[in-house]
């Protein structure tokens, strides 16, 4: 191969290869494996599927986002209470089940517990958000704040597609038996479970966990 052959083939080899570059730098974030996050803070969780214990890292999962607001007790009959939307990051919930669990198991229940003892049971058949109740994702940022930031987190919302969670809703999607309740009146407020530390699998009744529990 003479000298003017060989430069054309090594521009050719360095054309192709910047054509590479700009495609990687181009692809959307929410295609990107792994930790989408950018930020180094860390909330991990513990996973209890009866006698196995699992530690996660909310955080190692890619990010999705969205905007909800919840409606709470209904005060006055026949007027609905509205609280504020909110914009929220998080991970998908069944995300973080799916890829912990056994292949060959199949849950019927999830339980998320706060390090308060506050607890929501949800039936697993909802956590894919083919629902009116969109897909119920553990939030770690609200309003676009600051990873950390937010005391709350990580927090149970669920994202509907019309971006207004209502107790007629839940009733719906949850049934009477999951829905949250403030006296006799449903209230989707209920089910934003704050601080959670335990994602239980099918919970059977026995002692909740504690942050005594924990060691990371």
């Amino acid at each position: 191969m003479n000298r003017r052959r060989l430069g054309w083939s090594l521009l050719a080899i360095a054309l192709v290869a910047a054509a590479a570059m700009i495609l990687l730098v181009c692809m959307p974030e929410t295609e990107q494996e792994g930790n989408t996050w950018g930020d180094d803070s860390q909330f991990p969780v513990r996973m209890i599927d009866k006698a196995w214990t699992y530690n996660i890292e909310l955080t190692d999962f890619p990010m999705v986002e969205g905007r909800v607001a919840y409606e709470g007790p209904a005060m006055v009959e026949g007027q609905g209470n509205w609280k504020a939307e909110h914009s929220y990051r998080g991970v998908r919930l069944q995300a973080v089940i799916d890829e912990t669990i056994a292949r060959d198991r199949t849950a019927k229940t999830i339980t998320l517990v706060a390090l308060d003892g506050w607890h929501k049971t949800l039936p697993y058949d909802v956590l894919d958000g083919a629902n009116v109740a969109g897909a119920p994702i553990l939030a770690l940022s609200v309003d676009n704040a600051q990873l950390g930031a937010w005391g709350d987190a990580p927090m149970l919302v669920f994202l509907p597609e019309d971006e207004s969670f209502s107790n007629q809703d839940m009733l719906q999607a949850l049934g009477t038996e999951y829905a949250h309740y403030f006296g006799e009146t449903p209230s989707t407020t209920g089910l934003m479970v704050k601080g959670i530390a335990f994602l239980i699998i099918d919970y059977d009744g026995e002692r909740l966990p504690t942050v005594s529990d924990l060691e990371w």
